[in-house]
């Protein structure tokens, strides 16, 4: 008897539906699974004898013929067991011969027939929705990150009886959350609070480099913090997540997706907050953007959604760096691996930190800077202008008098700034509803487009300012996004003369140099 259940296959963050076809027949027994199966799936006899066995039913002792289609698609990951495993059941008549169809099956088996998490178990919910498939059956850890797509039943196992006992019509029984229900996204039981969070208040002075923060968080901006070690740069940059604003849908959808499809933690969980990531300096090409066969995501992608920290940015490999230029701006990454290619959404807030030179005191107001004048040309050289010309703001953070330290006095609190941020966010969203960008960070548009929504004055006052400062055409167009944020922060409807002056301030037409 010949029984098809339907399952899938990860392709970076996408899933991609596979049949598993089971065929019976009489002959010797044998057990042949063909359709490329990767060496998981190849070893998924033993695991799926020793899990009917000790769920107290039979494996067939008879010619046994799997086929994964599409067969020129390599099968890797062990999430194929369960599909398998009830396809066998189904084509022996102990479930009945239609009971798989109507659904999407993935779980890896343990020996002792209980049902393991797997990876994309949100992808494999998104795949249900996209084949108009009404419901899914994953491991019942899983269940509450595919339930983040709505209108699909949702079905979370504990054991292969379990999911057996669900195609024979029964329901599934439920200890806690009913793992049946078919619900959208639940409310995070933690949300994201600011006050436990690293707060804004605890940043002694550098008023400067709190306004770029801002700047940065409302509109999605790429930010360098300069400055000798010990002036605050790293814990600037912690306390950014705290005034970002919520995850939308869309880019919880995503960022679960990825961490999922990883096996990254929260995951099983869904992702609720934004993620921060800090990777080290020794980090490779690969680790940053994504890589191996079969491609994993990169730090890159992991800060989807969310901020990307690079601290000690100038002790970066001069290749990582560099390939920061390309997903900075397109916000994903395509890897191509034996002929297929691979998507990864990589969509983050790029926030670096560096040293103004080797020794670190260059600008610092009470040390000498000893570096020599050839030492600090090698040393700028690390920063290319392309890599400068996608960073939107950049500050010199200088260290804090020991007084300000003593004094007691308290800054700005992140929930007060965070309020900002999402009145600002809700400016953006409005104007940029139905686009594929929604903030002036992302926003698309050439440079002659952003220079007329300037006001005339301050289109005049920005061309005059490029042509003496030599700014090219990409750092005018940062100048006009930066501009269009700082405006929409104090409720302006178009950027004025001051809100452009303040945005041409943060720019570098070199490492340490203005314009």
């Amino acid at each position: 008897m010949l029984v098809r259940a339907l399952s899938f296959a990860v392709l970076g963050i996408d899933a991609v539906p596979v049949e598993v076809e089971t065929d019976i027949a009489h002959g010797l027994p044998a057990y042949t699974v063909v359709g490329l199966p990767g060496s998981a799936v190849r070893e998924s006899d033993d695991r799926i004898r020793a899990a009917l066995r000790n769920s107290g039913l039979t494996f067939p002792v008879r010619k046994v013929t799997v086929n994964l289609a599409p067969a020129d698609l390599r099968k890797d990951g062990s999430l194929l067991d369960l599909p398998i495993a009830l396809s066998l059941l189904s084509a022996e008549g102990v479930l009945p011969g239609e009971a798989l169809s109507g659904w999407v099956v993935a779980g890896e088996l343990s020996l002792d027939g209980t049902v393991r998490p797997i990876r994309g178990a949100l992808s494999q919910a998104i795949l249900a929705r996209d084949l108009r498939v009404p419901g899914v059956i994953t491991p019942f850890e899983n269940g509450d990150e595919a339930r983040l797509v709505p209108g699909i039943r949702v079905v979370g196992v504990r054991s292969l009886r379990e999911a057996a006992s669900v195609l024979a019509g029964e329901e599934p029984r439920s200890e806690g959350a009913d793992p049946g229900t078919d619900r959208g996204p639940e409310k995070d039981p933690c949300p994201l609070d600011p006050d436990r969070a690293p707060d804004l208040a605890d940043v002694v002075g550098q008023p400067m480099a709190l306004r770029a923060l801002e700047v940065a968080a409302a509109g999605s901006h790429a930010m360098l913090l300069v400055g000798p070690p010990g002036c605050g740069k790293t814990m600037l940059a912690e306390r950014l997540p705290g005034i970002l604003p919520d995850l939308s849908e869309s880019e919880a959808l995503d960022a679960t997706r990825i961490y999922g499809v990883a096996g990254e933690p929260p995951w099983p969980r869904p992702l609720r907050r934004r993620p921060f990531r800090a990777p080290h300096p020794s980090i490779t090409a690969a680790g940053l953007l994504g890589g191996g066969n079969p491609p994993r995501p990169g730090e890159i992608s992991f800060a989807h959604g969310g901020v990307l920290f690079l601290d000690e940015f100038s002790e970066f490999r001069a290749e990582v760096r560099e390939a920061l230029r390309q997903p900075v701006e397109s916000g994903e990454i395509r890897i191509s691996r034996s002929g297929r290619r691979y998507r990864f959404p990589c969509r983050f807030l790029l926030l670096a930190a560096t040293n103004p030179c080797p020794c670190g005191n260059a600008g610092h107001p009470r040390k000498v800077c000893r570096c020599s004048p050839p030492l600090l040309e090698r040393f700028s050289r690390k920063f290319s202008g392309p890599l400068l010309d996608r960073i939107d703001l950049a500050v010199s953070v200088l260290p804090v008098d020991v007084e300000a330290w003593s004094g007691g006095a308290r800054g700005e609190s992140s929930p007060a700034v965070r309020r900002r941020v999402d009145a600002c966010r809700a400016l953006q969203e409005a104007r940029y509803a139905g686009r594929v960008f929604r903030t002036n960070g992302t926003v698309r548009s050439s440079t002659a487009e952003l220079l007329r929504e300037l006001a005339p004055e301050a289109a005049v006052f920005l061309t005059r300012a490029a042509e003496r400062l030599s700014l090219s055409g990409r750092s005018i167009g940062k100048v006009c996004r930066v501009a269009r944020t700082i405006a929409d922060l104090a409720g302006e409807r178009r950027a004025e003369l001051p809100h452009t002056a303040e945005a041409l301030q943060y720019r570098l037409s070199g490492f340490g140099a203005p314009g």
